[in-house]
């Protein structure tokens, strides 16, 4: 007996190849949903990380429909779009606003000597808590350490590298603090848990979770900035910034 096939109904018609191009043509907006679109554009330009716990559902919006994200913010503005399992950023190459100053973009920046020194022993120490406690950008769990445990590591460097020119061990411990404000500020780090001050010494520890944005720093690329700058003697801008490098695959420690 054969069997015959029933005739396709309205709803199921076959679809064409041209139904197929003019579907897969459609705008970028139209095939993602304009509230989720909008939404997740306006998280991607309001600060410089949207991590994945941010908001679950908007992140797995944008991983789902990476290409067309990438492909907007290319063609409107010029922009990089980098994401990976645990955060996605923007990457601008340029400038626009030729009016404006660096000291008057609002990017991460260092203000000052020790900021720069301790962000890049910061650096040096997140490379090396990461071997101590067989840590991998991919582990689902963040990386943490104490500040006590990073106020001794730089000590420690800056006397090793700096000799008797180091900052004191109070100058360290104020300079240490400010940087780790201004690294909460911009999302580079999260203070998970504040300990009480210890009446005898005044000092107080704290935990420390390093959050995915840290990893998109390279000491090293940075450490050749500060010091072609120290040597060449720039001036017009009495601080320097902090340059991102973009590592495709996130691991870059």
């Amino acid at each position: 007996m054969t069997d015959i096939e029933a005739p396709a109904t309205k709803d199921e018609a076959p679809e064409t190849a041209a139904g197929r191009s003019e579907r897969d043509d459609r705008d970028p907006i139209e095939r993602i949903g304009r509230a989720n679109f909008q939404a997740v554009l306006n998280i991607l330009t309001e600060s410089p990380f949207f991590y994945a716990d941010d908001d679950p559902m908007k992140f797995g919006c944008l991983r789902r429909h990476e290409s067309r994200f990438r492909e907007f913010f290319e063609k409107y503005f010029g922009w990089r779009l980098y994401v990976d399992p645990k955060m996605a950023r923007l990457i601008k190459d340029q400038n626009f606003n030729q009016a404006l100053r660096s000291a008057q973009r609002n990017h991460f920046r260092l203000n000052s000597r020790n900021e720069c020194l301790l962000f890049l022993v910061l650096l040096e120490f997140y490379e090396h808590e990461c071997t101590a406690q067989s840590y991998s950008y991919d582990d689902l769990k963040p990386l943490n350490f104490t500040y006590a445990g990073f106020l001794g590591f730089a000590r420690t460097s800056l006397e090793e590298h700096l000799g008797a020119s180091a900052p004191d061990a109070k100058e360290v411990d104020v300079s240490a603090r400010q940087l780790l404000k201004k690294l909460q500020q911009y999302r580079l780090v999260r203070v998970a848990e504040v300990e009480e001050q210890n009446n005898e010494s005044g000092f107080r520890d704290m935990l420390v979770e390093v959050l995915p944005g840290l990893n998109c720093y390279e000491g090293r690329k940075m450490a050749e900035s500060i010091v072609d700058r120290e040597f060449s003697g720039a001036g017009g801008d009495d601080s320097v910034e902090a340059e991102e490098t973009e590592e495709e695959n996130g691991e870059n420690l």
